[in-house]
């Protein structure tokens, strides 16, 4: 059963910036890990899936997301002020702001640029300013007889709105003043996507379907920090809060739970949910361990693994460039496929959205809602979040913090690093980071912690201003090293391993 709905205007904080060339590009990768163990005949892991273009795009972000989170949570702690939005352009990443940069936001500057090449530029407009014209905008397209209009955005450099059209050339409601810069693009409208044998655990990326027919992939198996209890994650126009939900062999998984409508969530509560995605074809086991999830950005380049889009093609879509964010009831988030590829096909709707690492692991980024040739809507799983508690991604391992480890510098006796924490736990408060070095490497330097090492064993502790990691939340600390630059996995917690 396909749900189907008049799309109305959104609110977008657009990634497409005027006379830019392109969001993203090469910039210094992490050192190299270990490669992650993946079920698959011959050893086929998903960096053998992706064109190794667009894998050595993804694994050089990493850097370049850490420090972005970094600053969107600076952002997020105090009223937006003259904040526009922030991207990822070429090698570095990009905050727009209009006007000063407050103290706060200016020392998260300081630290994400420890990480990655950050520049501060300057916005015409605020996000709030933007949001404000926007919303007198709005109602006029969504009631315009003709509906030549489909979208309102926001840009996120903060020159302006967008409104997208069908045609250029048709005609407009009078729109009302607003004092803000408002161009028109012309831009095909999204639709929506929704319709062959797993196991528990229950795995991203495979079919299922409910009690009344519908067919859909699973994005992801969560769990919910406190309760400690299991859901797939999937897209809420799939089905309705009761439905039973099995698998491609009618193996029952468990009955839908939660819905929200406007985000497109939902969860379907289990027993048994797994931390792996299927990324291959749809009858082969090729596999790749979920280790965490993400935030989003403007230029961040991920995969999508539907099912049937694994019927079809026998690999992930991948190439998918993050050009907009919404901002309004849906909150969806909008990418295109950079080669011309069809971004997504029907059946392939609530399947896993990812970010790839050097090591063959995965990051959660959302889950598939609709798609237009090359054009492509998910929702982020930090809105996912928001919409149903603290879930966090099941993993692979046990593990509730990850760790990020960049080489962001180096030279002929030693390198800097920077080391990103991601706690996917229950708030920290107090915290200590350990490895143990593979070589002779002695820190000479470091910032945002206070160092101690012992032989090839290092231990970081917080600084006063850093003390506590929130649940889904993250700290950053970077050092320079004598000695060969390796990664310098496992790091502990806390006294936990981390992934």
């Amino acid at each position: 059963m396909k749900r189907t709905w008049k799309v109305t205007s959104r609110l977008l904080a657009a990634g497409v910036l005027a006379g830019a060339t392109a969001l993203a590009g090469p910039a210094a990768a992490p050192a190299p890990a270990q490669a992650a163990p993946a079920p698959g005949a011959g050893g086929t892991t998903i960096l053998d899936l992706i064109p190794g273009g667009t894998r050595d795009r993804m694994v050089a972000q990493v850097p370049l997301v850490d420090a972005a989170t970094g600053l969107r949570a600076a952002v997020e702690r105090a009223p937006s002020r003259g904040y526009a939005g922030i991207g990822l352009v070429g090698d570095h990443v990009t905050l727009w702001w209009k006007g000063s940069l407050p103290a706060d936001v200016a020392s998260a500057v300081a630290v994400a640029r420890r990480i990655a090449p950050v520049e501060v530029a300057k916005a015409a407009y605020a996000k709030t300013e933007l949001a404000a014209a926007a919303a007198r905008i709005a109602p006029v397209v969504d009631g315009d007889a003709r509906d030549s209009a489909h979208d309102v955005r926001l840009r996120t450099d903060g020159s302006g709105i967008e409104i997208a059209v069908d045609d250029a050339d048709a005609a407009l409601p009078k729109l009302p003043a607003t004092g803000v810069r408002t161009t028109i693009v012309e831009r095909d409208r999204l639709v929506p996507r929704s319709r062959e044998d797993d196991s528990a655990p229950w795995n991203g990326g495979a079919r299922i379907w409910n009690d009344s027919g519908a067919g859909c992939t699973v994005g992801f198996g969560v769990r919910e920090v406190a309760a400690g209890t299991n859901h797939l994650l999937s897209a809420g126009h799939c089905g309705s809060v009761g439905s039973q939900w099995s698998d491609g062999q009618g193996e029952p998984i468990g009955v839908q739970t939660h819905k929200n409508t406007d985000h497109d969530t939902m969860l379907i509560g289990t027993p048994s949910a797994g931390g792996w995605l299927y990324v291959g074809g749809s009858n082969d086991e090729v596999k790749a361990r979920v280790v965490g999830w993400t935030e989003v950005f403007p230029g961040q380049i991920l995969c999508q693994s539907g099912a049937t889009s694994a019927w079809e093609i026998g690999v992930p879509v991948c190439n998918l460039e993050v050009q907009f964010h919404y901002d309004d009831r849906e909150d969806l988030v909008e990418a295109t496929q950079l080669d011309g590829d069809e971004s997504a096909r029907s059946g392939d709707s609530g399947g896993p959205v990812y970010a790839v690492n050097a090591n063959g692991t995965v990051l959660a980024a959302g889950t598939t809602t609709r798609s237009a040739g090359p054009g492509f809507g998910f929702q982020d799983f930090a809105t996912a979040r928001d919409d149903f508690g603290d879930i966090v991604p099941v993993t692979g391992t046990a593990a509730t913090c990850r760790v990020s480890f960049a080489v962001v510098n180096s030279w002929g006796t030693g390198y800097e690093a920077a080391v990103t924490v991601y706690n996917d736990g229950p708030q920290v408060t107090g915290w200590n980071v350990g490895w143990t070095f593979g070589g002779s490497q002695v820190v000479q330097g470091h910032w945002n912690g206070v160092f101690q090492q012992t032989g090839a064993t290092v231990t970081v502790s917080n600084e006063n201003h850093n003390a506590t990691i929130a649940s889904g939340g993250s700290v950053s600390f970077g050092f320079t090293a004598d000695g060969a630059p390796t990664n310098p996995a496992p790091f502990t917690l806390n006294g936990a391993t981390c992934s």
